[in-house]
């Protein structure tokens, strides 16, 4: 493997982003930058120029000023018709698996863990909520509210994850909680009322929860997957809300996630299947230690069958 000892140049990926300008923060001088097309069906390529060769190991501060596109391919956005309550537009995005470079400029694979900070403002009565631990909520004079979050464990970019909406969240326990519209709360907290249970039993087998707080929002219709394993924030489709708790294995394998894929990531998209492959195997043998042996070799057999 090649080692790179010094470079002039960082390139991060982008999509659907018009950059503004590119900047050191340090001493307010600018760089100078191009965008390559090595790829457009998968987005661009910033390169920016460093005024001298950095050091491997050497920190540089660049500020990057851009905006988004409605079109990114992260964001989706629903009119007040579109969600349960039918109160206020949604907007919720989805970055797995390289759709996060449409809302910053980043290296945008999973060996490269980052933390992030960010601050959202809205209009007054949106609630924001991010794969992050929220750190504050103002509401100015003229109307609008502005929260901010942090992520200080260092993740794989497609775990950044925002949800902006009519929302509320009910604690279920001493670190579990839902978020969903408040029409769907009550439902919602009625079938996800033993989250407690099941992450003190995947903590129990894999090891120390490290991300404090774990929360499922409960997104509408539109969602297009099962689960979402953002961290502090996993995303679940409405679907899993049924009323008897047989689909709660879903927020079971979103849990483990939390250790295998959230924790420990694979490195490139070639080697995805590991993070799920481990993972479901955690939820299978969690499932077994709940409702006894059969459950999961019935669990298995049906997920032999769907593979097969």
């Amino acid at each position: 493997m090649q080692v790179l000892e010094a470079t002039s140049t960082v390139q991060f990926d982008i999509w659907d982003l018009d950059i503004s300008g590119v900047s050191n923060s340090t001493d307010n001088g600018s760089f100078s930058y191009t965008i390559l097309q090595p790829n457009p069906k998968i987005g661009s390529v910033l390169q920016i120029t460093l005024p001298r060769e950095v050091q491997a190991g050497e920190e540089v501060s660049i500020d990057i000023d851009y905006s988004t596109s409605p079109t990114g391919q992260a964001f989706s956005w629903l009119n007040a018709e579109q969600t349960a309550g039918g109160k206020l537009p949604y907007m919720f995005t989805q970055c797995e698996d390289i759709n996060c470079r449409s809302v910053a400029p980043l290296q945008d694979t999973p060996s490269n863990r980052i933390t992030y900070s960010a601050s959202i403002t809205t209009k007054a009565g949106f609630v924001s909520k991010m794969s992050a631990n929220e750190t504050g909520v103002t509401t100015s004079d003229d109307g609008y509210t502005t929260a901010t979050f942090d992520c200080a464990i260092p993740i794989p970019s497609y775990l950044i994850a925002i949800a902006i909406g009519d929302l509320e969240y009910r604690s279920l326990g001493a670190r579990v909680g839902v978020i969903t519209e408040p029409s769907q709360m009550d439902k919602v907290a009625n079938e996800l009322e033993d989250m407690g249970d099941l992450l003190d039993a995947v903590e129990e087998y894999m090891g120390p929860y490290i991300w404090g707080n774990y929360t499922i929002i409960v997104l509408p219709p539109s969602f297009p997957m099962g689960g979402m394993e953002n961290p502090l924030l996993t995303f679940a489709s409405p679907t899993i809300i049924v009323g008897d708790k047989s689909q709660v294995y879903v927020a079971t394998h979103e849990m483990a996630h939390s250790w295998t894929g959230n924790e420990i990531t694979c490195q490139n998209w070639e080697n995805f299947w590991l993070n799920e492959g481990f993972t479901v195997f955690v939820e299978r043998h969690v499932s077994g230690e709940i409702h006894g042996e059969d459950f999961s070799k019935v669990a298995a057999l049906l997920g032999n069958t769907s593979m097969y």
